[in-house]
C-alpha cells in the first residue's frame, strides 16, 4: 500500500513538475513574443508605399494585431469587408513557405497559441475590414509542407486574387485597369483604353517611352508590398505585361517588362 502510495505520489509530483515546466516555458515564450512585438511596434508607422502604412503591431495576450492605414484611392475597404474568406485564404496562402524570419515569428505565435488579426482602416472614411486567423489556422499553415515551386505559384495566385478584388481601377484619364491575370510567361494587366483620348497606335509608336515610364515607376516603389509582388513574379519566371486594348476598335498592344528588368528592381537585404 505504501509502495502504491509512493508511486502515486511520485507520479503526481512528476505530473505537477511537467505541468509547471509547460507553464514556465509558455510564459517564457509569451514574454519573448511580447518583446519581439514591442520592438516591431516601436518601428511603426511602417511605410508600405502608396498602399498605406502599418500604424501599430500589438500582442493582446490572445492575438497579434496589425492595424493598417490604407490608401483608399488604391484599396477599396468595403470590397475587403465584403470578401472576408477571400482575404483570409489569400493571407494564408502568402504564409506558405515564408521567409525564415517570418516563419520563426509564426512558430513563436503558434507556441503561444496566438491568433492573428489584421485590421485594415480606410485613410479617409475610417471604415474597417478585419481578417482573423485563429491559432489553429496558423498552425495548419505552418505545418503545410508545400512544394516550393507549387508554393510560389500559390503565392502569385493569392496576390492576383487580392488585386482583382480592387479592379477595375482608373489608372489615368484614358486608361482603366480591368483585371490582372497570369497568362503564359507573363503577369498581365488588362487595360482598357479610351481611344478618343489615346489611340492604340500612339502607344505603339511610343512603346519605348511607355516602357521606360513603367520601369521607372516600378523601380521607385521600394515598399514591401511592391517588392513582394515583383519578387514573386521573378520567382515564378514571369514578366510583367501591360496589355492596352482599345475600347472601340478592340486593337491591342503589349508593353512587356522582362524578368531581367524586374530582377534589377529587387532590393536585396
Amino acid at each position: 500500500m505504501a509502495g502504491n502510495l509512493l508511486k502515486k505520489s511520485s507520479g503526481l509530483m512528476l505530473l505537477c513538475s511537467v505541468s509547471l515546466l509547460m507553464i514556465v516555458m509558455t510564459g517564457c515564450q509569451e514574454a519573448k513574443l511580447k518583446t519581439v512585438i514591442g520592438i516591431a511596434n516601436k518601428q511603426c508607422p511602417l511605410d508600405m508605399g502608396e498602399v498605406g502604412k502599418i500604424t501599430s503591431i500589438i500582442y493582446d495576450g490572445d492575438n497579434v494585431v496589425y492595424t493598417l492605414n490604407m490608401n483608399e484611392e488604391i484599396t477599396n475597404i468595403k470590397i475587403l469587408k465584403d470578401n472576408p474568406e477571400s482575404m483570409k485564404s489569400s493571407i494564408k496562402m502568402m504564409f506558405q513557405n515564408p521567409a525564415a524570419d517570418v516563419k520563426e515569428m509564426l512558430k513563436l505565435m503558434a507556441k503561444c497559441n496566438s491568433g492573428l488579426h489584421m485590421i485594415f482602416v480606410g485613410n479617409k472614411s475610417g471604415e474597417q475590414a478585419v481578417c482573423e486567423l485563429t491559432a489553429e489556422e496558423l498552425k495548419e499553415v505552418i505545418n503545410t509542407n508545400a512544394d516550393p515551386a507549387q508554393s510560389g505559384q500559390t503565392k502569385l495566385e493569392a496576390q492576383l486574387k487580392m488585386a482583382n478584388l480592387q479592379f477595375p481601377m482608373q489608372a489615368s484619364e484614358e486608361v482603366v485597369v480591368e483585371k490582372i491575370e497570369s497568362i503564359g510567361e507573363s503577369v498581365v494587366y488588362i487595360c482598357s483604353v479610351d481611344e478618343e483620348l489615346c489611340p492604340i497606335s500612339q502607344i505603339e509608336e511610343n512603346a519605348a517611352e511607355v516602357k521606360e515610364s513603367i520601369v521607372s515607376t516600378l523601380a521607385s516603389q521600394t515598399d514591401p508590398a511592391t517588392q513582394i509582388f515583383i519578387k514573386t513574379c521573378v520567382e515564378n519566371n514571369k514578366n510583367i505585361t501591360y496589355r492596352y486594348i482599345g475600347k472601340d476598335s478592340g486593337k491591342q498592344y503589349d508593353v512587356i517588362i522582362p524578368r531581367s528588368d524586374l530582377k534589377k528592381m529587387i532590393i536585396e537585404k
